[in-house]
């Protein structure tokens, strides 16, 4: 039992000691409120002013987890220079073929049609 908890002591000093060494230095680039949750009406950390440098550990979407004066929280992407821009994709168009085709055609032509080649209506 002693060594599970030697092991995961060993692994969170790992994590505490190397987690700063993971983050990318970057700049405000206006005034961020310091949120502890990704969201809009999570509590307030702190106010990070205008070009302060911050640690940008990552960004997902509209939301970037950074650390200022050694607290941790998530602060807008559009605060932060050089954060990836969120691009909003726009679904791939949908293309619907006709399943009855006037033209040539040869081979099986559906279930209740048979064998047939020749111009006319055939079921692809």
């Amino acid at each position: 039992m002693r060594t599970v908890w030697k092991i995961l002591l060993a692994a969170a000093f790992w994590v505490s000691v190397t987690e700063p060494s993971l983050a990318e230095p970057s700049v405000t680039t206006s005034l961020a409120a310091m949120h502890r949750a990704p969201a809009p009406g999570s509590r307030v950390l702190q106010e990070i002013p205008p070009n302060a440098q911050i640690d940008l550990i990552n960004c997902t979407g509209e939301w970037c987890y950074v650390s200022w004066r050694k607290i941790y929280g998530y602060i807008p992407a559009f605060t932060v220079q050089g954060a990836p821009e969120v691009v909003a994709v726009a679904p791939a168009p949908v293309v619907v073929a006709p399943s009855v085709v006037y033209g040539p055609a040869w081979g099986w032509s559906g279930p209740y049609v048979g064998v047939g080649w020749g111009w006319g209506w055939h079921r692809w």
